[in-house]
């Protein structure tokens, strides 16, 4: 059986320590969350079938039967978040000429940190003529949360893929607020056997602080970063920069060598959720989002 780590082309992934476990006497094992899926999507005469479903830990995954939608595939932490010591590791792979997308059943949340904290490894295979999206509800991070997050893609030549990272400092409606933590974010896309893309966040310390520069934040509360990669991934940048101009936080697309990447910051989460919104009916076509995002 392939897991999370071994999919079929990771040698065009190298190795990261980001994801080794934390130190062993900060939370006793006992009372740590680690969950682990392997999930593979396949085309059975033009129906989308599930051919691998490895699920352990915390980690669950259900394909919600639906009418008039494309097949989408909901992952649930049962733990209800990430706290001291826990890990997820998720591994996703589309088989040739499979189109379907992955969501979360909510946002994922992450808690105060003890020592090292929690960490997210993500490895998306896409194989030759599929079509991927990446839908992941936010992550939200309270006061002195500490999260390694790494997400790597591998993608054929000819296939396409949409995914979505978005982040938020607390939440504003709770009247909740991020003054310290530590954020260790990174994307990486291959394609073809060659990376495409790359992308590293870090916050740490005083990330109020850090997220009041114009540079850095302009005192916004919550991100995100949309990544489309496709041969006619250039021909959505006009209609999605004409969607954006509706953003109620800011934003900026562009468009280079089949890729289209957009940057959304909002003063919260709420606005930012409309935003993606906003921006992901464009790049899927008029397409609403799964279902589990308006829940």
């Amino acid at each position: 059986m392939h897991r999370a780590f071994a999919m079929s082309d990771d040698r065009t992934i190298p190795p990261t320590a980001a994801c080794a476990p934390a130190r062993a006497d900060a939370v006793p094992a006992s009372l740590r969350s680690v969950g682990e899926i392997d999930l593979a999507f396949v085309d059975r005469a033009g129906l989308v079938a599930v051919s691998r479903a490895f699920q352990s830990g915390c980690l669950r995954m259900r394909m919600p039967r639906t009418s008039g939608e494309e097949p989408c595939a909901v992952l649930i932490n049962t733990a209800g978040g990430l706290a001291e010591g826990d890990r997820l590791i998720q591994g996703v792979t589309w088989a040739k000429g499979v189109r379907s997308a992955v969501a979360t059943q909510a946002a994922e949340k992450v808690y105060r940190a003890l020592d090292e904290g929690s960490q997210i490894a993500t490895r998306l295979n896409v194989e030759q003529g599929a079509q991927a999206e990446w839908l992941p509800q936010e992550t939200i991070l309270f006061d002195e949360a500490r999260l390694v997050r790494d997400t790597q893609i591998a993608l054929a030549q000819d296939s396409s893929f949409l995914g979505v990272e978005a982040l938020v400092l607390g939440r504003e409606a709770m009247g909740e607020s991020v003054t310290r933590g530590a954020l260790r974010d990174r994307l990486r896309i291959w394609r073809g056997g060659k990376l495409i893309y790359a992308d590293t966040l870090a916050l740490e310390g005083d990330i109020a602080d850090l997220m009041a520069h114009a540079a850095v934040g302009g005192r916004a509360r919550a991100m995100a970063v949309i990544v489309h990669v496709a041969n006619d991934a250039a021909a959505l940048l006009e209609p999605v920069r004409g969607a954006l101009e509706t953003a109620q936080g800011q934003a900026g697309a562009s468009a280079w060598n089949g890729i289209l990447a957009v940057r959304l910051i909002a003063p919260d989460g709420e606005i930012l959720r409309r935003d993606i919104a906003v921006t992901l009916e464009v790049m899927r076509k008029g397409r609403a989002l799964p279902r589990v995002w308006r829940c």
